[in-house]
């Protein structure tokens, strides 16, 4: 097992089309766990989301959280980050981010459509800052 530094940690996140597992706070205390799809933004993970969804408002009321994004095929690696988030509604640069974030999982020749439809859906741009991580990769050689 060998630990990843940001550089090497950066590139793992955005490796194919690994999707983001965030952990945020509910209102009941317990955690609230769903994917996203993201991109980096130097060192701030960026994705979006409806301003009425169970995260956005978790958010809202407590900036915290967590995500996880791993490999699950041998030699193995995970990233885990710990951060704040900071909501910024109707962006006006936000069907640009859609379509940044749609291409790396649709590819270039649907990123336009995916993009389009998730500023559509979505009218909020989430932008973790990373306070920790935790990287490693080789879990298995």
């Amino acid at each position: 097992m060998r630990a990843m530094d940001w550089a090497e940690a950066s590139q793992f996140l955005l490796a194919g089309r690994r999707t983001a597992t965030i952990a945020t706070i509910g209102r009941d205390g317990y955690p609230h766990v769903v994917p996203v799809w993201f991109v980096l933004d130097g060192h701030d993970v960026v994705f979006s989301t409806s301003s009425a969804s169970a995260k956005a408002r978790n958010l809202q009321r407590d900036q915290r959280v967590a995500l996880c994004v791993d490999d699950d095929a041998p030699p193995f690696g995970f990233v885990t980050i710990k951060g704040q988030a900071q909501l910024i509604p109707h962006p006006a640069d936000f069907l640009a981010w859609t379509t940044r974030i749609a291409g790396r999982y649709v590819g270039p020749e649907r990123a336009g459509e995916m993009g389009t439809r998730n500023a559509e859906m979505d009218d909020t741009l989430v932008r973790i800052r990373v306070d920790s991580f935790i990287a490693y990769t080789d879990i298995v050689t």
